[in-house]
Protein backbone atom coordinates (compact mmCIF):
# COMPACT_ATOMS: atom_id res chain seq x y z
CA UNK A 1 0.00 0.00 0.00
CA UNK A 2 2.88 2.35 0.76
CA UNK A 3 4.27 1.90 -2.77
CA UNK A 4 0.86 2.47 -4.35
CA UNK A 5 0.30 5.57 -2.26
CA UNK A 6 3.71 6.93 -3.21
CA UNK A 7 3.03 6.39 -6.91
CA UNK A 8 -0.34 8.18 -6.63
CA UNK A 9 1.30 11.15 -4.89
CA UNK A 10 3.87 11.23 -7.69
CA UNK A 11 1.15 11.23 -10.35
CA UNK A 12 -0.74 14.04 -8.62
CA UNK A 13 2.46 16.04 -8.30
CA UNK A 14 3.25 15.56 -11.96
CA UNK A 15 -0.27 16.57 -12.98
CA UNK A 16 0.04 19.77 -10.95
CA UNK A 17 3.42 20.53 -12.44
CA UNK A 18 2.19 20.04 -15.98
CA UNK A 19 -0.87 22.18 -15.40
CA UNK A 20 1.30 24.97 -14.07
CA UNK A 21 3.61 24.56 -17.03
CA UNK A 22 0.70 24.91 -19.45
CA UNK A 23 -0.36 28.18 -17.80
CA UNK A 24 3.11 29.66 -17.61
CA UNK A 25 4.76 29.08 -20.98
CA UNK A 26 6.62 32.38 -20.78
CA UNK A 27 8.88 31.12 -18.00
CA UNK A 28 12.56 31.22 -18.91
CA UNK A 29 14.19 27.83 -19.53
CA UNK A 30 16.98 26.77 -17.24
CA UNK A 31 20.60 26.43 -18.30
CA UNK A 32 19.95 22.70 -18.81
CA UNK A 33 17.41 23.36 -21.59
CA UNK A 34 17.62 20.88 -24.44
CA UNK A 35 15.67 20.62 -27.66
CA UNK A 36 13.62 17.70 -28.86
CA UNK A 37 16.63 16.40 -30.77
CA UNK A 38 19.63 14.77 -29.15
CA UNK A 39 22.46 16.99 -27.89
CA UNK A 40 26.15 16.43 -28.46
CA UNK A 41 27.29 13.21 -26.81
CA UNK A 42 23.82 11.67 -26.93
CA UNK A 43 22.88 8.71 -29.12
CA UNK A 44 19.38 7.87 -30.29
CA UNK A 45 18.46 4.24 -29.60
CA UNK A 46 15.51 1.90 -29.97
CA UNK A 47 14.18 -0.89 -27.80
CA UNK A 48 14.95 -4.21 -29.47
CA UNK A 49 13.92 -6.72 -26.82
CA UNK A 50 12.88 -7.41 -23.26
CA UNK A 51 14.44 -10.45 -21.66
CA UNK A 52 14.81 -12.35 -18.41
CA UNK A 53 18.19 -13.06 -16.85
CA UNK A 54 17.87 -16.33 -14.94
CA UNK A 55 21.19 -15.76 -13.15
CA UNK A 56 19.90 -12.62 -11.38
CA UNK A 57 16.17 -13.35 -11.55
CA UNK A 58 15.54 -9.95 -13.11
CA UNK A 59 14.18 -8.59 -16.37
CA UNK A 60 16.13 -6.27 -18.63
CA UNK A 61 15.43 -4.05 -21.61
CA UNK A 62 17.91 -3.98 -24.49
CA UNK A 63 18.61 -0.62 -26.16
CA UNK A 64 20.28 -0.66 -29.57
CA UNK A 65 22.24 2.04 -31.38
CA UNK A 66 21.68 1.34 -35.08
CA UNK A 67 24.45 3.69 -36.17
CA UNK A 68 27.31 1.79 -34.53
CA UNK A 69 25.55 -1.47 -33.65
CA UNK A 70 26.07 -0.95 -29.92
CA UNK A 71 23.74 -2.41 -27.29
CA UNK A 72 22.98 -1.36 -23.74
CA UNK A 73 21.03 -3.66 -21.37
CA UNK A 74 19.30 -2.10 -18.36
CA UNK A 75 17.76 -4.11 -15.55
CA UNK A 76 14.08 -3.27 -14.92
CA UNK A 77 11.21 -4.41 -12.71
CA UNK A 78 8.62 -7.02 -13.62
CA UNK A 79 5.76 -4.53 -14.08
CA UNK A 80 7.82 -2.23 -16.27
CA UNK A 81 9.06 -5.22 -18.28
CA UNK A 82 5.50 -6.23 -19.08
CA UNK A 83 4.54 -2.66 -20.04
CA UNK A 84 7.53 -2.24 -22.37
CA UNK A 85 7.04 -5.71 -23.80
CA UNK A 86 3.41 -5.01 -24.72
CA UNK A 87 4.33 -1.66 -26.28
CA UNK A 88 7.19 -3.25 -28.21
CA UNK A 89 4.77 -5.64 -29.89
CA UNK A 90 1.95 -3.13 -30.34
CA UNK A 91 -0.32 -4.94 -27.90
CA UNK A 92 -2.85 -2.65 -26.25
CA UNK A 93 -4.00 -3.76 -22.78
CA UNK A 94 -7.68 -3.69 -21.89
CA UNK A 95 -7.10 -1.05 -19.21
CA UNK A 96 -4.56 1.82 -19.34
CA UNK A 97 -1.26 1.18 -17.57
CA UNK A 98 0.71 3.78 -15.60
CA UNK A 99 2.57 5.11 -18.64
CA UNK A 100 -0.73 5.50 -20.50
CA UNK A 101 -2.08 7.57 -17.60
CA UNK A 102 1.04 9.77 -17.58
CA UNK A 103 0.82 10.26 -21.34
CA UNK A 104 -2.81 11.35 -21.00
CA UNK A 105 -1.93 13.77 -18.20
CA UNK A 106 0.82 15.29 -20.34
CA UNK A 107 -1.32 15.63 -23.43
CA UNK A 108 -4.55 16.77 -21.75
CA UNK A 109 -2.74 19.59 -19.93
CA UNK A 110 -1.43 20.94 -23.22
CA UNK A 111 2.13 19.73 -22.87
CA UNK A 112 4.39 17.64 -25.08
CA UNK A 113 6.91 14.90 -24.36
CA UNK A 114 10.00 15.72 -26.42
CA UNK A 115 12.24 12.80 -25.57
CA UNK A 116 13.78 10.82 -22.74
CA UNK A 117 17.47 10.45 -21.95
CA UNK A 118 19.30 7.66 -20.11
CA UNK A 119 21.69 10.16 -18.62
CA UNK A 120 24.12 8.48 -16.26
CA UNK A 121 25.01 5.50 -14.13
CA UNK A 122 26.09 5.72 -10.50
CA UNK A 123 26.93 2.71 -8.35
CA UNK A 124 25.66 0.43 -11.15
CA UNK A 125 22.27 2.19 -11.13
CA UNK A 126 21.02 3.95 -14.28
CA UNK A 127 19.30 7.34 -14.14
CA UNK A 128 17.04 9.00 -16.70
CA UNK A 129 15.48 12.36 -17.52
CA UNK A 130 12.18 13.21 -19.19
CA UNK A 131 12.14 16.39 -21.31
CA UNK A 132 8.91 18.29 -21.91
CA UNK A 133 8.03 21.31 -24.04
CA UNK A 134 11.36 21.81 -25.84
CA UNK A 135 13.35 21.34 -22.67
CA UNK A 136 11.49 23.88 -20.54
CA UNK A 137 10.67 21.14 -18.06
CA UNK A 138 13.02 18.32 -17.04
CA UNK A 139 11.88 15.52 -14.73
CA UNK A 140 14.11 12.90 -13.12
CA UNK A 141 12.91 9.35 -13.63
CA UNK A 142 13.82 5.70 -13.42
CA UNK A 143 14.90 4.46 -16.86
CA UNK A 144 12.17 1.81 -16.95
CA UNK A 145 9.38 4.35 -16.34
CA UNK A 146 10.89 6.81 -18.81
CA UNK A 147 11.26 4.17 -21.53
CA UNK A 148 7.70 2.91 -21.03
CA UNK A 149 6.38 6.48 -21.24
CA UNK A 150 8.43 7.20 -24.37
CA UNK A 151 7.11 4.09 -26.09
CA UNK A 152 3.53 4.92 -25.12
CA UNK A 153 4.01 8.45 -26.51
CA UNK A 154 6.11 7.37 -29.52
CA UNK A 155 8.83 9.77 -28.35
CA UNK A 156 12.53 9.28 -29.11
CA UNK A 157 14.88 7.61 -26.64
CA UNK A 158 18.46 8.81 -26.20
CA UNK A 159 21.45 7.47 -24.28
CA UNK A 160 24.50 9.32 -23.03
CA UNK A 161 27.20 7.92 -25.32
CA UNK A 162 29.55 7.42 -22.37
CA UNK A 163 27.24 4.73 -21.02
CA UNK A 164 28.10 2.45 -23.94
CA UNK A 165 31.73 2.64 -22.82
CA UNK A 166 30.77 1.89 -19.21
CA UNK A 167 28.35 -0.90 -20.08
CA UNK A 168 30.83 -3.61 -19.12
CA UNK A 169 30.64 -2.61 -15.45
CA UNK A 170 26.85 -2.85 -15.35
CA UNK A 171 24.92 -6.05 -14.69
CA UNK A 172 24.79 -7.36 -18.23
CA UNK A 173 22.86 -10.54 -18.98
CA UNK A 174 25.43 -11.88 -21.42
CA UNK A 175 24.02 -14.45 -23.77
CA UNK A 176 20.45 -13.83 -22.61
CA UNK A 177 19.31 -11.73 -25.58
CA UNK A 178 16.40 -13.57 -27.20
CA UNK A 179 17.40 -15.48 -30.31
CA UNK A 180 15.83 -14.32 -33.55
CA UNK A 181 15.53 -15.74 -37.06
CA UNK A 182 14.65 -13.97 -40.30
CA UNK A 183 12.89 -16.27 -42.78
CA UNK A 184 9.85 -16.14 -45.05
CA UNK A 185 9.85 -12.35 -44.89
CA UNK A 186 9.47 -12.37 -41.10
CA UNK A 187 11.70 -11.87 -38.08
CA UNK A 188 10.62 -14.28 -35.35
CA UNK A 189 11.89 -14.72 -31.82
CA UNK A 190 11.47 -17.07 -28.90
CA UNK A 191 8.16 -16.55 -27.13
CA UNK A 192 8.88 -15.25 -23.62
CA UNK A 193 6.97 -16.52 -20.57
CA UNK A 194 5.41 -13.05 -20.19
CA UNK A 195 3.96 -13.03 -23.68
CA UNK A 196 2.96 -16.69 -23.42
CA UNK A 197 0.96 -15.84 -20.29
CA UNK A 198 -0.62 -12.86 -22.02
CA UNK A 199 -1.80 -15.12 -24.85
CA UNK A 200 -3.51 -17.56 -22.53
CA UNK A 201 -0.73 -19.46 -20.81
CA UNK A 202 0.47 -21.53 -23.79
CA UNK A 203 4.21 -21.78 -24.27
CA UNK A 204 3.91 -22.94 -27.87
CA UNK A 205 4.80 -20.82 -30.87
CA UNK A 206 7.26 -18.11 -31.84
CA UNK A 207 6.62 -14.37 -31.85
CA UNK A 208 6.66 -12.34 -35.08
CA UNK A 209 8.61 -9.17 -34.24
CA UNK A 210 9.03 -7.74 -37.76
CA UNK A 211 7.46 -8.34 -41.19
CA UNK A 212 8.44 -7.21 -44.67
CA UNK A 213 6.06 -6.30 -47.49
CA UNK A 214 5.66 -9.87 -48.77
CA UNK A 215 4.79 -11.37 -45.38
CA UNK A 216 2.42 -8.51 -44.62
CA UNK A 217 0.70 -9.02 -47.98
CA UNK A 218 0.24 -12.70 -47.11
CA UNK A 219 -1.57 -11.67 -43.93
CA UNK A 220 1.14 -11.78 -41.25
CA UNK A 221 1.36 -8.89 -38.78
CA UNK A 222 3.85 -7.89 -36.14
CA UNK A 223 2.75 -9.42 -32.83
CA UNK A 224 1.36 -12.61 -34.39
CA UNK A 225 2.26 -15.95 -32.85
CA UNK A 226 3.25 -18.70 -35.29
CA UNK A 227 1.74 -21.85 -33.79
CA UNK A 228 2.25 -24.38 -36.62
CA UNK A 229 4.27 -24.85 -39.76
CA UNK A 230 2.13 -27.12 -41.89
CA UNK A 231 0.72 -29.67 -39.45
CA UNK A 232 3.65 -29.47 -37.05
CA UNK A 233 3.23 -27.73 -33.69
CA UNK A 234 5.97 -25.19 -32.96
CA UNK A 235 7.31 -25.41 -29.42
CA UNK A 236 10.13 -22.90 -29.82
CA UNK A 237 12.54 -21.20 -32.19
CA UNK A 238 14.64 -24.34 -32.74
CA UNK A 239 11.55 -26.32 -33.76
CA UNK A 240 10.48 -23.49 -36.08
CA UNK A 241 13.92 -23.45 -37.74
CA UNK A 242 13.85 -27.22 -38.17
CA UNK A 243 10.38 -27.24 -39.79
CA UNK A 244 11.24 -24.40 -42.18
CA UNK A 245 14.47 -26.18 -43.14
CA UNK A 246 12.59 -29.45 -43.71
CA UNK A 247 10.26 -27.65 -46.14
CA UNK A 248 13.10 -26.28 -48.24
CA UNK A 249 11.88 -27.93 -51.44
CA UNK A 250 8.31 -26.63 -51.17
CA UNK A 251 7.22 -23.54 -53.08
CA UNK A 252 4.90 -22.34 -50.31
CA UNK A 253 4.43 -22.89 -46.61
CA UNK A 254 1.18 -22.86 -44.66
CA UNK A 255 1.47 -21.29 -41.22
CA UNK A 256 -1.11 -21.28 -38.46
CA UNK A 257 -0.90 -18.01 -36.55
CA UNK A 258 -2.59 -16.75 -33.41
CA UNK A 259 -3.85 -13.17 -33.28
CA UNK A 260 -6.15 -11.68 -30.66
CA UNK A 261 -7.00 -15.16 -29.41
CA UNK A 262 -8.08 -16.36 -32.87
CA UNK A 263 -6.11 -18.75 -35.07
CA UNK A 264 -5.92 -18.44 -38.84
CA UNK A 265 -3.89 -19.91 -41.68
CA UNK A 266 -1.65 -17.92 -44.01
CA UNK A 267 0.37 -19.05 -47.02
CA UNK A 268 3.87 -17.68 -47.55
CA UNK A 269 6.20 -18.01 -50.49
CA UNK A 270 9.16 -20.19 -49.56
CA UNK A 271 12.11 -18.13 -50.76
CA UNK A 272 14.54 -20.88 -49.86
CA UNK A 273 12.90 -23.13 -52.46
CA UNK A 274 13.41 -20.49 -55.13
CA UNK A 275 17.10 -20.39 -54.35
Amino acid sequence: MRAVGGRMVCLLWLAGLLAACACGRSAQPSSATQTSGGESGEVRVRVTSVGFDRATGAHYVMLHDDGQARELPIMIGDTEAQAILLALHNIKPDRPLTQDLLRSVIEETGNRLDRILISEMRDEVFYAKIYLDKGKVTIDSRPSDAIALAMASKAPIYVNSKLFEDADIAIIPAGKVPKTQHVLGMTVEQLTPELAEYFGGSGAGVLVSEVDASAKKAGVLRGDIVMRVGNHLILGLDKFDAEVAAAKGQDTLHLTILRDGTSRTVTLENRAAAN
